[in-house]
């Protein structure tokens, strides 16, 4: 990343950027190669990139997203806490008016991120688009659609539709489980005749 860096900036025309996308490895996270590919990958495409780096506070996304005039807030992360401090953030976007009122879109990447995991979970926490991207070279399209006028409506539309039916299907799944109790469980546990199989070996070997 860092030896292809100087050659994007030198193929970029001065003031001609399709868009701001401001990228971060969230808090409590510390892999960024992803992150990294997807920002080589948007600036080689005519967008601008503010990495943040890693392990970055909720606070400070949203602050700097706010000093950049970011289009995009791309959120990554790599280990299963992440997925909890996406949602955080998510929620801070929410409660955040300016946020809410430019409907800054969310896109999110990382090993441990899902389409499903997105769409149940961080989703329904910011009323403005947020997107599962799981591959480096699906970002151009979807960033593309996120910032065309024409394209991002029914962009959204469609993925809201998909994600609504992603959430119905696991709501299903989820309702389906039969738990029993403790005790039940106790009473129905493995019971192993250990001097039976013992013996049973020994007169088989």
């Amino acid at each position: 990343v860092a030896w292809l860096n100087p050659y994007i900036e030198k193929e970029k025309v001065a003031g001609e950027t399709k868009g701001k996308v401001l990228m971060a490895t969230v808090k409590g996270d510390v892999h960024d190669i992803g992150k990294n590919i997807v920002g080589v990958v948007l600036g080689c495409n005519g967008y601008d990139i503010i990495d943040l780096g890693v392990m970055v506070p909720c606070a400070e996304i949203l602050k700097r997203a706010k000093e950049e005039n970011a289009d995009i807030v791309g959120l990554s992360g790599l280990i299963t806490p992440s997925l909890e401090e996406m949602t955080y953030v998510a929620q801070e976007m929410q409660r955040d008016e300016y946020f809410r009122s430019r409907q800054i879109p969310l896109m999110i990447g990382g090993a441990t991120t899902s389409k499903v995991h997105t769409a149940v979970k961080i989703a329904p926490q910011y009323s403005h688009p947020t997107i599962h991207v799981n591959d480096a070279s699906r970002s151009v399209g979807v960033a593309g659609s996120l910032v065309s006028s024409d394209l991002k409506k029914e962009f959204v539309k469609k993925t809201e539709d998909e994600y609504e039916m992603l959430r119905q299907l696991n709501k299903n799944a989820t309702s389906q489980n039969k738990f029993i109790s403790l005790q039940e469980a106790r009473n129905n546990q493995l019971k192993i005749d250990f001097v039976q199989n013992i013996y049973f070996g020994i007169c088989t070997t």
